[in-house]
């Protein structure tokens, strides 16, 4: 949890310090007062990124050259419990500082998995109307709440993608000027050796998730739609099937979820290895049918210069009625599945880190009463330090424990 925040340089926010305790503290006051800047500044110190920003000097405020924003933070619960954490963060237009405790860090992305925060604001629609990248973003960032090695993995397979994809590039260019890339043929069956095997590995990881956490979020939609529809979860892949080049993704099927998860079902919980109560999942079987399909698709790639099947091409699939809701689905069901993938993010975070901190960027407005009270109650039942902006407080399905009011 965290329990205080100080932030200067900011966008609207200035000389702003506060204290926090357990419970549901609510930010209100009129739009443009700072309210998403505070959360975003919680959410930059304790997930090490901001929810809006791609670039942290987009944080800094107009007339300022710099942001600095620190905070105490405590693990109440979890694997680290009762571990105090010190966190600054200094962005200047030319570069960033970051610390922890005292001691300088590489990048805020280091500040990942210490203190983690879960953000659910009104964009979260994105998460079923949006396009691919977006859902694999939310999949990989709990992910990595499971193991570090998983970050690690991720990392690496986005390096050695770019890599390949500039190699790609260059041998398109090049083919016509009768010119060969840099490094040549025996660079590019290094580069697809590692991609292989890094794939492989992050297929194991997010398929594994995908078991844990799929029963999760239609048990979430289930209590927020009060069971009047259902939906399913199901991850898409770019191999295991013959598919179109053009294509990229089809669904996995349950026989062959099942027998690369070494089980007889798909009700399994699979740990941070990998592996579930009942067998590993299967990485050679993953680097054979990875190696297979790059094999195939090697004059294409060549001919358009990209890589053009992988982790980075598939997506997470949520359906009602057989047909993706990303297509059919309503207003009101989309913005249930949203909230269910979120509270899903609690509950792995609440499992290999610690109780996340929830942040709530004026999502009661978009839902009808129903949706409202069933998303109090399950805030109430997470029992996690809660944070929410919102411009009229009397508009909250529950009672806070704390206010803060800005102007």
């Amino acid at each position: 949890m965290i329990l205080d925040i100080s932030i200067n340089g900011a966008r609207s926010l200035n000389g702003f310090e506060q204290k926090f305790g357990p419970g549901i503290t609510v930010v209100y006051g009129p739009n443009g007062c700072g309210k998403t800047t505070l959360l975003e500044c919680i959410h930059l110190l304790g997930q090490g990124f901001s929810f809006r920003a791609k670039d942290l000097k987009e944080l800094i405020a107009w007339k300022s050259d710099e942001l600095i924003v620190r905070g105490n933070f405590e693990d109440g619960s979890g694997l680290q419990s009762g571990r105090a954490r010190k966190r600054a963060i200094r962005v200047t237009r030319r570069g960033n500082e970051v610390k922890e405790n005292g001691e300088n860090l590489k990048s805020v992305t280091a500040l990942f998995g210490g203190c983690p925060a879960v953000i659910m604001q009104p964009s979260d629609i994105e998460l079923l109307r949006g396009a691919p990248d977006v859902r694999r973003h939310w999949l990989d960032e709990i992910l990595c709440y499971r193991s570090a090695a998983n970050a690690s993995v991720l990392r690496r397979y986005k390096r050695v993608l770019q890599q390949r994809n500039q190699w790609l590039k260059q041998y398109k260019k090049s083919s016509s000027m009768g010119d060969a890339p840099v490094g040549g043929e025996e660079l590019f069956q290094v580069l697809t050796s590692q991609l292989i095997d890094l794939g492989a590995k992050l297929w194991a990881a997010r398929l594994a998730l995908s078991t844990e956490i799929s029963p999760i979020i239609t048990s979430y939609y289930r209590s927020l739609s009060e069971g009047v529809d259902e939906i399913t979860c199901a991850y898409k892949s770019s191999i295991l099937k013959e598919l179109d080049a053009l294509d990229g993704a089809e669904f996995l099927g349950s026989d062959e979820l099942d027998e690369l998860n070494g089980t007889a079902g798909s009700e399994g919980i699979a740990n941070e290895s990998g592996a579930d109560a009942d067998g590993v999942v299967d990485e050679a079987a993953l680097r054979d049918a990875f190696a297979r399909k790059l094999a195939g698709l090697d004059r294409a790639e060549r001919s358009l210069g990209m890589t053009m099947a992988g982790p980075h091409r598939d997506d997470l699939a949520l359906c009602i009625g057989g047909y993706e809701m990303r297509s059919v689905g309503s207003q009101g069901q989309c913005r249930s599945a949203a909230l269910a993938m979120r509270f899903a993010a609690v509950d792995v975070a609440s499992r290999y880190l610690s109780k996340p901190i929830l942040l709530l960027d004026d999502i009661f407005a978009e839902l009808d009463r129903n949706r409202r009270n069933a998303v109090a109650k399950l805030i109430r039942e997470k029992q996690c330090q809660v944070v929410i902006a919102t411009p009229q407080k009397e508009d909250l399905p529950f009672t806070a424990d704390a206010e803060i009011k800005l102007i």
